[in-house]
Parts: structure tokens; C-alpha cells; sequence
């Protein structure tokens, strides 16, 4: 069986003339009817009745048309998606990297190969690294002191892109009402949820000090630091957030940030690459995002 069988099948469904469908297909008459008679003998039954003129479709090729127009995109699908598929590269990335750092990675590769297509899945820090191993071609994320990333594959490269920064920020309007941070204060914060890697790395450095030296009231939990910049942005509280995803708003004084009086924590932002899943193009954009 061939595809242009069945997209000769529902030319005559469409056209209802052997004629105008052979024009269609861009062949002549003759060949047109010896391809439908090929489909029917292949199938095993008549669709189409030669007895009449015009010749008619047979219910049971009337029938047949729903599922034979689905097999032929599926098999248009399926070619697309092979074809996207040779070209994409699955980015595995943390929640804050993928808004704050993978956008300009992606330019930078498409500049020096705009046929490269992604497929960007943004994850929790933590499951970065399982999902990664599953399905990833590369993995962008965060590594402390107190919480490094190591893999036992020896098959997965790594490097360092440098560092971003836990920052303690809050809006202007809330800093000018606020006045200097003084011990004994009762501070808002807007967190992340514990367990999670953020929450960790400031359980680690920043908290514990905050907690014994403010009176704290936790305002919001949220997993997600693009949800905590709106609410900081709002006025609602102080939230920790990634210097790189907020240095605009640093810049022209949207946010004010509280690091002198309230501490800081140093992320490292490592690139993995999964070399048993990788290929030239993988390997190229993994040496392209290493020299950024």
C-alpha cells in the first residue's frame, strides 16, 4: 500500500470525478484509475462503483474516509516530527533560569545555528537532576556550597557559567516607608515553600539570623520567583530573589535591595550536557553556552 493511494482516494471523495481528481493528483486518467483499482485490491473490496456515470464512491468507501484522512496526517505528523526532532535539543532548567538566563542562551545558539530548534522544560532544582537523566540533552541550574550537584555518569560533561545571587529586595515605595532595617522589627517576607532548593539555601546562610535578630511574618509561600517579584514589586513584602532575574528593576530603582542588612546567598549556575544522549549539535550548543 502507498500513501498516494489513499490521497488519490479522497481527491475523487472531494472531486466525486475520476476526471477532475486525476487533474488534481497531476496524472492522467488512465494512471489515476490504475492507482484506485491498486487501493481496492490492496483493501480487498470495490470502493468505487464503475457502473454508473458518473461513477459513485460505494458506501463502504464513504465509510472509510474519516480514518483514511487521519492516517494521512499522521503520516505527515509523523514525518514533521522526526524532522523537528533531529534538530531539537531538550533544555531541562530551573524555574528562575528559564526565564532568567535561558532566553539569551537560545539567541546566542540560533545565531550560530538558526536551524536549531528547543524544547525547554523548566523544573524544581531537585527534580532537574532526575528529569534530566530521563530525558535531557542539557541541564541549566543552581549548585551551593551546602547543596552541590554531582553525577556519577561519567558521561556527563559540566561547567560553571558563574555566579547569580539570592538577593533580599523589596519595592520603593516599601523602603521609603519602611525606613533603615533595625534589629527588634517586624519584617514581611514573601518565601519559598520549604523543602524546596531555595528555601534550603536560605535555611542554610540568611534565616537563621533573621529569625533570632526580627520579629518575621510570612506573608506568601510560592515555588515560583517570577509570582514572589510581583508580589515584592506590590509593595507586599521582602522576597529573595535571583539578582539576574531582577536587574532591571535594580537598576531603575523599581526594587531596593536589603543585602547589607539582611544577607545574601552566592548561587553557582552549572551546565550539564548528557553526552549518551548527545550529538554534534548538542555537543556544539553545550561549547557555545560554555564560552558565553
Amino acid at each position: 500500500m502507498e500513501l498516494k493511494w489513499l490521497e488519490d482516494f479522497l481527491a475523487l471523495i472531494e472531486e466525486k470525478s475520476l476526471t477532475r481528481a486525476a487533474v488534481r493528483r497531476h496524472v492522467t486518467q488512465p494512471a489515476y484509475t490504475r492507482r484506485i483499482k491498486q487501493l481496492e485490491e490492496w483493501l480487498g473490496v470495490e470502493i468505487v462503483n464503475r457502473t454508473t456515470k458518473p461513477v459513485h464512491i460505494r458506501p463502504i468507501g464513504l465509510a472509510m474516509e474519516g480514518e483514511v484522512r487521519d492516517l494521512v496526517n499522521g503520516f505527515y505528523a509523523l514525518r514533521n516530527k522526526a524532522h523537528e526532532n533531529q534538530n531539537k535539543i531538550s533544555f531541562i532548567a530551573q524555574h528562575t533560569l528559564s526565564v532568567s538566563r535561558i532566553p539569551q542562551i537560545l539567541r546566542q545558539i540560533n545565531k550560530v545555528s538558526p536551524k536549531t530548534s528547543f524544547r525547554v522544560i523548566p523544573a524544581n532544582n531537585y527534580y532537574c537532576e532526575t528529569l534530566f537523566l530521563k530525558e535531557g540533552d542539557l541541564l541549566l541550574c543552581y549548585q551551593t556550597s551546602s547543596r552541590p550537584i554531582n553525577f556519577t555518569h561519567t558521561s556527563i560533561l559540566k561547567t560553571k557559567l558563574g555566579n547569580d545571587y539570592l538577593l533580599p529586595v523589596v519595592s520603593r515605595e516599601w523602603a521609603a516607608n519602611m525606613g533603615p532595617i533595625k534589629e527588634g522589627m517586624k519584617l514581611p517576607l514573601l518565601m519559598y515553600p520549604k523543602g524546596g532548593f531555595l528555601a534550603e539555601s536560605l535555611e542554610n546562610t540568611c534565616l537563621p539570623r533573621i529569625f533570632r535578630d526580627y520579629r518575621v511574618e510570612l506573608v506568601c509561600e510560592s515555588a515560583f520567583s517570577a509570582s514572589l517579584k510581583e508580589m515584592a514589586l506590590g509593595s507586599m513584602g521582602i522576597a529573595w530573589l535571583a539578582k539576574d532575574l531582577i536587574e532591571s528593576e535594580l537598576e531603575n530603582g523599581e526594587l531596593i535591595s536589603l543585602e547589607d542588612s539582611l544577607g545574601s546567598v552566592t548561587l553557582e549556575v552549572l551546565l550539564f550536557c548528557n553526552q549518551d544522549a548527545s550529538n554534534d549539535q548538542i555537543t556544539n550548543a553545550f561549547n557555545i553556552i560554555s564560552s558565553l
